[in-house]
């Protein structure tokens, strides 16, 4: 079985209820379980309503026919039912010989109920054949039988009924009012007995198509995250040893040509470098495989050792990193990787593509709530650009030396905010800079900081000889 055939088979229809030898037995085995699931709250119903009707030949009936009447319900049908509902506990029979019984059962059932109606006709007492009705809409609706096996039941039993009115001698006028008002109700089965087949029949093809996608999604996504991991160790490794090397390059006592250029270079490793994580980080949140760990945090650790990763790019570019003065106690609620990935991100996007010549990180307290951000003296950003620089692939101008990115770091920004329950956004006026913020939440047992605290004064990093900041 396959997608192919899935498709065929719904192409081709399938109104005489059959489908291809490659489908059918699976759609039988299916059927046949959910039958046996049916049949434990069919058999305790019938059991009620057979009860209920002994209660009722003992008082409408005369003695000797309720006598007669309440025996086959008692030791013919509800022993045939409470079998049938014992079985559907058990593991043997197997499923598709379960559905066997139970068919016959229905049909036992049935012929019992005809038994009855001739014990009655043979006392000349005047029983009618509503429960002959009733017998089979409960075979055709309740019981969920498959429609072939209803109608072969169904049919037996409509056999029976004709003979044993004909035997008794009832008049050929009435038997056949009688008989117009049996086949009509079982007309009635059929039709509801086809439909209810033809529509599970449906939906277990579409079940089986989108199983069939799912498992095949699935192993797309894990190829994925094998090509990911791969990725991330094979193209990583060749551009870490580029810039180590041109890191003990740019220590050594070079002509100021040859120092320049291997400045560049390590400019342009370096974002190759980010664009590659990038993409591997992008991948890793669509395939799920980024799962944040929220936890209680110190957020001015973290901003310092963000301050070590990007001072260096920023001294590269001739870029005034400044860290406001460090609020005291500032516990929040996050992972700390994502978050520092976030701002990083931030503090990249604009030493790369702002246009300025100052990128400050401020941290604002709001309530429960912390605002970090991530703020240049550069072009700015126009309105509508404002509106859509977090969507993926949105870019803005092209900044610098550098080449233009990818359009997913701020997109990475807002899934990553996203999973660690906070906020993002950007407030900025076209040649006035812009400023990116991150709203985190200030851990439970931290006291909640005042929003109108007078602001510190920037304090500017630069990098030393080692490469982290003085």
């Amino acid at each position: 079985m396959d997608t192919q055939t899935i498709r065929l088979q719904q192409s081709a229809g399938f109104r005489r209820l059959r489908f291809s030898p490659d489908l059918e037995p699976g759609y039988r085995q299916l059927r046949a379980a959910a039958v046996r699931e049916r049949a434990r709250l069919v058999s305790a119903a019938g059991l009620l309503i057979f009860g209920i009707f002994v209660l009722l030949d003992l008082v409408m009936l005369p003695p000797e026919l309720a006598k007669t009447t309440t025996a086959i319900r008692l030791w013919v049908t509800c022993p045939v039912i409470t079998l049938v509902w014992w079985l559907s506990y058990c593991q043997r029979p197997g499923d598709l010989g379960f559905e066997g019984l139970y068919a016959l059962a229905y049909l036992i059932g049935g012929l019992s109920v005809v038994a009855i109606i001739a014990t009655a006709r043979l006392r000349d007492f005047p029983l009618p054949y509503e429960g002959m009705l009733l017998m089979l809409m409960f075979g055709y609706f309740a019981m969920g039988l498959p429609f072939f096996a209803a109608s072969i039941a169904s049919a037996i039993i409509i056999v029976a009924y004709l003979i044993v009115e004909l035997s008794v001698g009832l008049p050929p006028g009435a038997v056949m009012v009688n008989l117009f008002f049996v086949l009509t109700a079982n007309t009635i089965g059929m039709m509801g007995a086809w439909l209810s087949e033809y529509r599970h029949r449906a939906h277990f093809l579409d079940q089986q198509l989108v199983n069939f996608l799912h498992q095949s999604a699935a192993e797309e996504s894990e190829r994925k995250s094998h090509l990911i991991t791969v990725a991330s160790h094979d193209l990583r490794q060749p551009l870490n040893i580029i810039g180590l090397t041109l890191e003990n390059l740019s220590a050594a006592r070079l002509a100021p040509e040859h120092l320049s250029l291997v400045r560049r270079l390590q400019g342009t490793v370096s974002h190759f470098q980010r664009l590659l994580g990038t993409v591997l980080d992008i991948s890793r949140i669509n395939e799920g495989m980024i799962q944040p760990q929220n936890d209680v945090m110190d957020l001015n650790a973290l901003l310092d050792q963000l301050v070590d990763l990007t001072v260096d790019h920023a001294t590269l570019h001739d870029i005034r990193l400044c860290r406001a003065t460090p609020e005291p106690r500032l516990q929040v609620m996050a992972d700390p990787e994502l978050l520092l990935r976030a701002l990083q991100n931030l503090v990249f996007n604009a030493i790369d593509h702002s246009g300025g010549n100052e990128v400050r990180i401020t941290v604002a307290p709001r309530g429960a709530i912390v605002r970090v951000s991530i703020s240049d003296n550069g072009t700015g950003l126009d309105k509508q650009l404002q509106d859509s620089v977090f969507q993926p692939f949105v870019r803005g101008a092209q900044g610098r030396d550098n080449p233009a990115g990818l359009g997913l770091g701020l997109a990475i920004v807002r899934e990553l905010t996203g999973m660690i329950g906070g906020s993002c956004g950007v407030t900025s006026e076209p040649g006035a800079g812009s400023t990116f913020w991150i709203d985190v939440r200030l851990a439970a047992d931290a006291p909640a900081l005042a929003a109108c605290d007078p602001p510190h004064a920037d304090t500017p990093v630069t990098a030393s000889p080692s490469g982290g900041p003085d």
